[in-house]
């Protein structure tokens, strides 16, 4: 069987240096910043904010999903995840009524969720179902008068960062799934005086073509990637495969006001020999995903439910992306704002090469093949940051070369120890999953 290979990922096994003639003061030169043009208190892609949250930041009991906290309890887990630096909460499902009062007492924006009703009752999916069983369509008139009146009463508040539209997995082969999307859609767009993005959380298994059908509606795609769930807890190129997937459907639907984001899983429970695993995988599915291209990241889920004891070990994880995203370091501006360089050149040169990826439910009919290690090359206010991610579940060894080697200062990021310029390639040892941050400024 012939195996067809992922574009994407070929050039990264080119061996050729194209830093030869050029000085080191080229090779760090970048263009003015282009952010300074966008308000830094908004989200992007309307601001300089990385959009980072938690669905039901403070929802659910160790009891059951969905019910209650005390208010004491909500706080609390509101809090710790503040503290962590995201920049939104929501969507919030059983408390999306305090969203907007929650988002101003923390002062972070708020996702907040429509539910349109027709003739008083709830337009979900099961309403959808009825309506399909009994050969009746939607009444368009209704759902777009009742998504305007909510609008018009929410869109004064500021807080309000991005509409969330349910239900959710709307089925782009279902002529009231589809009418649902695109009426709600068209309602929020001509009644919200800010025009803020608005998207609708889709399958993990959804492909590219099936995207475009829906992000023409939406400015922000974003499909689950939940590896252990999915049974790709070894096989985690999933998530490349999934911001992949996201980006060639808002291409091929021909919105260009439209951002993929990452979904990352915090709801299974892993065995009790890999909870120590829980670290490495989170790293990597975060930034695999942003290194594919992800303009944002909205964890599902800080609720708590039965049978979750690993929750605050995923919190912790997940809230250490965060930092790292929005804190000191502000990686997180460099995955939006950075400069694409295609300068440095990544060749493995021990373990798996490249890795097969075969999703059946997305009907995938032959394998993928992708390189084991992923790249991300960005200029940066005339510093170069290098974000390597290997997807591979055994160690993987490689060289960089194409850096003006010896007129450089190479700093490992995330544990600021200094790597020796002088030597080119540049040798890196990756564990199983293992991701780098590798920052090289000019002497």
């Amino acid at each position: 069987m012939n195996k067809k290979i992922a574009l994407s990922t070929v050039l990264l096994f080119s061996t050729l240096s194209v830093f030869a003639a050029g000085s080191a003061t080229d090779f760090f030169k970048t263009n003015p910043d282009t952010s300074i043009k966008l308000p830094a208190n908004q989200l992007y892609p309307r601001g300089q904010l990385f959009p980072f949250t938690f669905y039901s930041t403070g929802g659910g009991t160790e009891n059951k999903r969905g019910d209650l906290l005390s208010q004491a309890q909500k706080d609390a887990d509101q809090k710790q995840i503040i503290e962590g630096g995201v920049t939104m909460i929501g969507p919030q499902y059983e408390i999306n009524d305090s969203v907007v009062a929650d988002a101003r007492k923390y002062k972070v924006k708020a996702v907040y969720t429509i539910y349109p009703k027709i003739d008083g009752e709830e337009v979900n999916r099961e309403y959808l179902k009825k309506l399909e069983k009994e050969g009746k369509a939607l009444d368009v008139e209704k759902l777009r008068q009742s998504v305007v009146e909510i609008v018009k009463r929410e869109s004064v508040n500021s807080e309000i960062g991005w509409w969330n539209i349910i239900p959710e997995e709307l089925r782009f082969w279902r002529k009231n799934d589809m009418l649902q999307l695109k009426t709600v859609s068209d309602a929020i767009r001509d009644t919200d005086p800010l025009k803020r993005p608005m998207f609708m959380y889709e399958p993990g298994h959804r492909n590219a073509k099936s995207l475009a059908q829906t992000a023409i509606y939406q400015n922000v795609c974003g499909k689950g990637m939940y590896m252990n769930y999915s049974n790709f807890k070894d096989s985690r190129i999933y998530c490349r495969w999934s911001i992949e997937q996201e980006v060639e459907g808002i291409k091929e639907s021909g919105n260009k006001n439209s951002i993929p984001i990452a979904i990352p899983e915090m709801f299974s429970q892993p065995p009790e020999n890999e909870l120590h695993l829980i670290d490495r995988w989170v790293h990597h599915d975060v930034y695999a995903a942003l290194i594919a291209g992800a303009k944002g990241v909205a964890v599902f889920s800080a609720s708590k439910r039965p049978n979750f004891s690993a929750r605050e070990q995923y919190l912790k994880a997940y809230l250490q992306i965060c930092r790292e995203l929005l804190g000191p370091l502000n990686l997180g501006h460099i995955f939006l704002f950075g400069e694409p360089r295609n300068d440095i050149s990544l060749k493995i040169t021990n373990g798996p090469a490249t890795l097969s990826f075969l999703c059946k439910n997305a009907g995938m009919k032959e394998p993928v093949e992708f390189s084991s290690v992923s790249i991300f090359n960005a200029a940066y206010k005339n510093e170069r940051y290098l974000f390597l991610a290997s997807s591979a579940n055994v160690p993987v060894s490689a060289e960089i070369s194409g850096f003006p080697a010896g007129k450089c200062v190479i700093e490992n990021v995330f544990n600021k120890k200094q790597i020796d310029s002088k030597i080119s390639p540049l040798k890196l040892v990756f564990e199983p999953f293992e991701v780098k941050c590798i920052k090289l400024k000019q002497k």
